[in-house]
């Protein structure tokens, strides 16, 4: 069997473990939903609501109360994360997140809020007729509540409250908006959708647990008459009528299932419910089905292998959005990792570092590394101790240079810095007829009184600090009777400026006074285009400068520091999946985090 070697990327692995059960789900969930696989659009429709129907008893109204029991009590294991020993066993009320004890705390009468807990229709007997019988009596829509807030909330449509008033964190109130960031059956993403009327929205906890609700109810039950007194409902189950929802429906219900995903709670009651009613709900089994019937994959087939049930070791509740990605092993060029390091004391972090065997991005340098730093240089995984004269080897400039790391490795940045030292008094340099300084170099053509710059002559000052550079002041004359009037001057980079000369015999002093930010060390040359015997005629130069004693030492620092890399070597399978919109992967039964961290 072929040997999988998949690396991963983080900083000095701290883990935070999230709690990882084993799920006690039926076995043959893959098989249950078998029928599924290959469908789309009404077909899936179909094969999906027939596959809802399996095993189904009707409790009768009466028998939600027992079925409580099984189906919706907080946990009395410790190792489940949702255990406190206060609640253990207690009745898990769903709006006021009260403590009721089984059957004792039933509704009866209230006055306030955790007086009592009834049995909640989410979708409101009054919108489907009003009776108890059949979806009047499915468990996976009726919830026990707290009967003060069942009561607040009356048959008022779930919504996006503006406003209104507060019960426990439930909100009851007018209608504002809302959107998902994802394309849907009947909306572009972040299509706004503008409520109306009177709403209540549930505890953000419970939102998505609400929209599986519904979503598994009307594809089990596809009612026609439940469009009475709401504007959710449509009693038509095609795609033109996005499957029985109305537009505003789809959106809010899809925006709470991708914004609180299956939860450890929901995978019990779907359990407890099968063993009391006999059938599941399709949409926590597989949360990613959504997508395909009202999400942004409707109308596409759908291949089962691609999406990862809530039963499975890779799924993790609570995060999980129910998308397997594929079964084919991982390949470390397309895997996402992860670096993080630090220095001067904070942290930095950079995000899918490795592709196609070369690390893609690294964070910005540091502003400084010390109170010297100036020149941020590259990166190395050399260790470096004290200071260097040269650059190390390798050094990485680019972060698209740097290999894909295959064994434990630190990088470190690179810095080179300049120590200066204090400015001089100021200096002259001057060229003039007769008096040549010493460190200028001329070829122009001798005329008695002045140099004659015509094509291809040129005088040459002494190598000078451009930082310190003030002014230039030339004595000079036109030459051959026309107005060849322009002096240029030149640094060893390029033009540095131009002097124009008036037409005429008589020499004349012109300035140029630097404002310019220049740098480093040029001589600077002085020449003119003109041929013939015609051009600028030059007397003097003079080039008043600051001399800045200016020593440049290099010094390689490092900032510390980078990286370790944590290799998984496997003879199973390996898969890459998404959950909660970051990469893991599932070697075995083994999952990993992007940072290395082993979290099941």
């Amino acid at each position: 069997m072929q040997k999988h070697t998949i690396f991963v990327l983080a900083l000095a692995i701290v883990a935070q473990l999230g709690w990882a059960a084993k799920v006690t789900a039926p076995s043959d969930i893959p098989a249950y939903w078998s029928s599924v696989d290959g469908k789309s659009g009404s077909s899936l429709w179909t094969a999906v609501s027939s596959a809802t129907n399996k095993g189904f008893k009707t409790l009768g109204y009466d028998g939600l109360w027992t079925a409580y029991k099984t189906s919706d009590v907080y946990p009395s294991d410790p190792s489940n994360p949702d255990y406190t020993s206060s609640r253990a066993g207690k009745i898990w009320d769903m709006y006021g997140d009260c403590v009721f004890t089984y059957r004792s705390d039933q509704c009866g009468t209230y006055n306030g809020v955790c007086d009592c807990y009834n049995r909640e229709h989410s979708i409101p007997k009054s919108w489907f007729g009003g009776g108890t019988r059949g979806i009047g009596c499915d468990i996976f829509h009726l919830v026990p509540t707290d009967g003060k807030i069942n009561g607040v909330r009356s048959n008022d449509e779930f919504g996006v409250v503006n406003g209104g008033e507060d019960w426990n964190g439930n909100k009851s109130g007018s209608a504002g908006s809302w959107s998902t960031d994802k394309k849907t059956i009947a909306s572009s993403a972040n299509e706004v959708i503008n409520g109306s009327g009177h709403v209540f929205e549930p505890l953000d906890k419970y939102k998505g647990d609400f929209a599986r609700g519904y979503f598994g109810t009307i594809v089990k039950w596809q009612l026609s008459n439940m469009t009475s007194g709401n504007s959710f409902f449509n009693g038509i189950y095609d795609a033109a009528h996005y499957y029985g929802l109305t537009k505003k429906a789809v959106v809010l219900l899809m925006k709470w299932h991708r914004e609180d995903p299956v939860s450890q709670k929901e995978i019990d009651r779907n359990n407890g419910i099968q063993a009391t009613q006999g059938n599941r709900n399709p949409f926590i089994d597989y949360p990613y089905l959504a997508e395909y019937i009202w999400g942004e994959h409707y109308g596409e087939t759908i291949d089962m292998s691609k999406l990862i049930a809530s039963c499975e070791a890779g799924f993790i509740p609570g995060k999980s959005d129910g998308w397997r990605g594929g079964d084919a092993p991982v390949d470390p060029s397309e895997t996402k990792y992860t670096v993080t390091w630090s220095a001067n004391g904070s942290q930095l972090k950079a995000e899918e570092v490795a592709k196609n065997g070369k690390i893609s991005s690294l964070p910005q340098a540091p502003v400084s590394c010390s109170a010297e730093s100036t020149e941020f240089m590259g990166w190395t995984d050399a260790a470096i101790a004290g200071t260097m004269d040269d650059a190390p080897t390798p050094l990485y400039t680019k972060a698209t240079d740097i290999p894909a790391v295959t064994a434990d490795v630190t990088y470190y940045a690179v810095y080179a810095h300049i120590a200066e030292g204090g400015s001089a008094a100021p200096a002259t340099y001057t060229y003039a007829i007769g008096n040549e300084t010493e460190g200028w170099t001329n070829n122009a053509t001798n005329k008695g009184s002045y140099w004659l710059l015509d094509s291809g002559k040129e005088i040459k000052s002494p190598v000078i600090d451009l930082m310190g550079l003030n002014k230039i002041t030339v004595r000079m004359r036109t030459y051959g009777g026309t107005q060849y009037d322009q002096l240029d001057i030149y640094e060893e980079n390029g033009k540095l400026a131009s002097i124009t000369a008036e037409k005429g015999g008589t020499l004349t002093n012109y300035e140029w006074t630097n404002n310019l930010s220049i740098a480093g060390n040029s001589a600077l040359t002085f020449s003119s285009s003109y041929d013939e015997n015609k051009g600028i005629g030059i007397a003097s130069i003079t080039i008043d400068a600051t001399g800045l004693l200016v020593s440049y030492d290099r010094y390689i620092t490092t900032c510390q520091e980078s990286t370790e890399v944590v290799m998984v070597e496997t003879d199973a399978p390996a898969r890459k999946m998404l959950i909660g919109g970051e990469i893991y992967i599932l070697v075995g039964e083994q999952l990993y985090n992007v940072q290395g961290v082993r979290v099941r």
